[in-house]
């Protein structure tokens, strides 16, 4: 289990119906990621039981003349997600109602579970309807306070699992487990992780350029071999003109060097070199990949291989190899 529905976010005092719904919506958006990502979900039965606008919320959510007037579309999306809902308070006795969240004391049993769970192996976040916090929030109940993740949109989803990366610690299977989580975006070949052992000196040695590594190569890999636009960043505004600018490798070592990577596809006499070319190929749904980009986490050892985006990742850049060093022509 990943994440909880917080219950005190979903506050309403039955004005701004459009903006409500639209929070939910965008609740929704985040539920329908979870769901895709195999990320698991739980709420307390308290969530539908409170009184929202003069009712319980389950009212609120399905009268069709009811204030809140939910549009089907909406409650189709919404259906499917509360009927599979887990309870943990089915489980488990309350501890306590209330918390103090971001300097807000309210009732949240919700908040006070992942409270009591934040230092165990699986913390959760905090599942609020957007509009109140998001990130990293100090939750206090009693005398003790701790930072608990609230998820609203998809850079603190991806803050959350990158923070239970950096929790791992020196735990390759649970890294390797994360990852997908973590950076979404990124597609790891099958059997890459067993690569960290090959590290000079270990894990411990390259864990803090790697994960600084895979979180810009998340975040912005795919623009970078993508974008026709010949833009060096996608802050920039986009071109009028209309025609298409070659990705050259020029160009993505440019634009990879604006985020502080400087990776840098082999030479020619490496490619030419066919057990340098050798050690380099990796194969994915019976194509075979050249896996040329690398990124040295230090200066003279250990890299990271990666290979642009194939159709069979569907738009995302690959990590394919970690390694200490690769064989060269010479060597």
């Amino acid at each position: 289990m990943h994440f909880i529905l917080e219950e005190s976010s979903w506050a309403w005092d039955g004005e701004d119906r459009l903006t409500y719904i639209e929070q939910i919506e965008r609740l929704l958006d985040r539920l329908d990621v979870a769901d895709e990502r195999g990320e698991g979900v739980t709420a307390s039965r308290e969530l539908l039981e409170q009184k929202i606008a003069g009712a319980p919320l389950a009212e609120v959510l399905w009268q069709g003349d009811g204030p809140l007037a939910l549009p089907h579309e909406v409650k189709e999306r919404l259906t499917p997600h509360l009927s599979r809902l887990d309870y943990w308070d089915d489980r488990e006795p309350y501890l306590e109602f209330e918390a103090t969240i971001a300097g807000a004391l309210v009732i949240s049993p919700s908040a006070v579970y992942a409270h009591a769970h934040a230092d165990g192996d699986s913390p959760l976040a905090c599942l609020p309807l957007p509009g109140r916090w998001s990130g990293p929030c100090a939750v206090q109940v009693g005398e003790r306070a701790v930072l608990l993740h609230f998820v609203t949109d998809e850079a603190s989803h991806r803050a959350y699992f990158r923070a239970l990366v950096d929790r791992a610690k020196l735990d390759e299977a649970a890294i390797a487990d994360l990852a997908p989580h973590a950076y979404p975006n990124t597609y790891f070949l099958e059997g890459v992780w067993r690569g960290l052992r090959d590290f000079s000196g270990g894990l411990a040695r390259a864990r803090g350029h790697l994960l600084r590594f895979l979180a810009v190569f998340d975040d912005h890999g795919a623009w970078v071999f993508g974008d026709l636009t010949g833009r060096l960043s996608p802050t920039e505004p986009v071109p009028s003109a209309t025609s298409r600018v070659p990705v050259t490798n020029a160009l993505i070592e440019k634009r990879f060097l604006g985020w502080g990577l400087d990776l840098a596809p082999e030479k020619h006499n490496v490619r030419d070199h066919a057990a340098s070319r050798r050690a380099r190929t990796r194969t994915l749904a019976g194509e075979s990949l050249y896996c040329e980009w690398h990124y040295k986490l230090e200066g003279h050892t250990n890299r990271v291989h990666v290979h642009p985006p194939t159709k069979a990742t569907q738009g995302r850049p690959i990590v394919a190899i970690f390694a200490d060093h690769l064989p060269l022509p010479g060597d």
